[in-house]
């Protein structure tokens, strides 16, 4: 191939890469603190470097770029505010476009293109979690907020008990809100993710109408993934009502006297784990611990690494459905709860809880109870 035609493809191939991520890959001067930081030991240095130099074909073989749990911790450590996630999201993209995507992902992909989730769930099964439970039809009955429940805690029997107790909560608090039912779909997290660009525009275009016929006010997330398509992806491809993630309501419900609490002489030693796309994503650090330090008999201890330098659980980006390499993140950070002296690791992420969970059975740790901060304070309010 001549000199030339190979300049070209590789000015263009890292063009390309500068545009989807929005001009941010010229600033990294390749410092390697990214790659240092990185929990699951991605070498985020050498992938940024060979798509500055145009590298194509390395770049996108190159299997670390699918093992990024897009925690952004390399984000929070860079001295130049490089963008990276959005650098390796456009990679995807392109990686995608070029067939060079893991078929791990592709199970989740068909699974939300047939039944509209990637946990392998029947569309018409989604609202069984809601069996017995007083909510609105939201396409019905018009509500001032729509919950959205999201895909894992609809199907996941362990995470339904998070959605079974916010929409207790929530119930107990006269707070009006309702539901889409089997006419919820996927939010489009693990779509984007996988990079399948033309898929998700039709999602989130679908997705828009479903929120708008609702009339209602405002959509109210458990999950953080959702919270954050549809706080900083959804508006890219159309209007979206305000959007929030469930602690950021708790937490005005509380100082409005709205959750009434039970008095306790029980001790609740517990200690909270910042998810990174409530965190680091979206600066939102105080709320959940106000929520937990507002419950009667409730203490607080931090872990070592907290807030911006929280440890992620290795679930986002994708990675629920990839296998791990080596010593999980999500295993440091439960023995990281032990060292608090807590009884219950607290997080507020359906992924997250799912995967300190296994930790803690993988690592034999026991007296450490993972829960939500929605089944916390259903457990305080002692709601059914």
């Amino acid at each position: 191939m001549p000199m030339k035609t190979v300049l070209k493809q590789e000015l263009d191939f890292s063009r390309r890469v500068g545009e989807i991520s929005g001009e941010t890959l010229s600033l990294c001067y390749q410092c390697g603190t990214c790659t240092a930081s990185c929990p699951l030991g991605v070498p985020v240095r050498r992938l940024i470097r060979s798509s500055q130099l145009g590298l194509k074909d390395f770049t996108l073989a190159n299997m670390d770029l699918w093992n990024c749990a897009t925690c952004k911790l390399c984000e929070a450590t860079c001295p130049r505010g490089v963008q990276i996630t959005d650098i390796l999201h456009a990679l995807r993209v392109i990686g995608y476009e070029e067939k060079k995507s893991p078929k791990k992902l592709d199970e989740p992909l068909w699974g939300v293109y047939e039944d509209a989730n990637p946990w392998g769930g029947k569309k018409g099964d989604r609202a069984k979690w809601a069996e017995n439970l007083a909510v609105k039809d939201a396409e019905k009955t018009r509500a001032k907020y729509l919950l959205y429940v999201g895909c894992a805690a609809s199907f996941d029997p362990r995470l339904q008990k998070i959605a079974r107790s916010l929409a207790s909560v929530l119930n107990q608090a006269g707070i009006d809100f309702g539901i889409l039912g089997e006419k919820e779909n996927c939010c489009g997290d693990v779509i984007y993710h996988i990079g399948e660009e033309g898929f998700l525009e039709e999602l989130v275009q679908n997705n828009l109408k479903a929120f708008e016929k609702t009339g209602a006010e405002a959509v109210i997330s458990i999950s953080p993934h959702c919270f954050n398509m549809f706080k900083a992806i959804y508006p890219k491809y159309g209007k979206m009502i305000p959007a929030y993630h469930y602690t950021e309501l708790l937490s005005e419900f509380m100082d409005r006297d709205l959750l009434p609490m039970v008095p306790s002489d029980s001790k609740l030693n517990i200690t909270y784990h910042d998810p990174c796309y409530l965190g680091r994503y979206h600066g939102i650090y105080e709320g959940p611990r106000k929520i937990l330090e507002g419950l009667p008999g409730a203490s607080m201890a931090e872990m070592a690494d907290n807030k911006s330098n929280a440890l992620c659980c290795g679930g986002g980006g994708g990675q629920m459905w990839m296998e791990s390499i080596g010593e999980r993140p999500s295993h440091q950070r439960v023995l990281q709860a032990v060292d608090s002296g807590a009884s219950i690791l607290a997080t507020s992420c359906p992924y997250c809880v799912q995967n300190f969970e296994d930790a803690a059975k993988t690592k034999g740790v026991q007296n450490l109870q993972v829960m939500d901060v929605a089944e916390i304070v259903a457990m305080t309010m002692k709601v059914k």
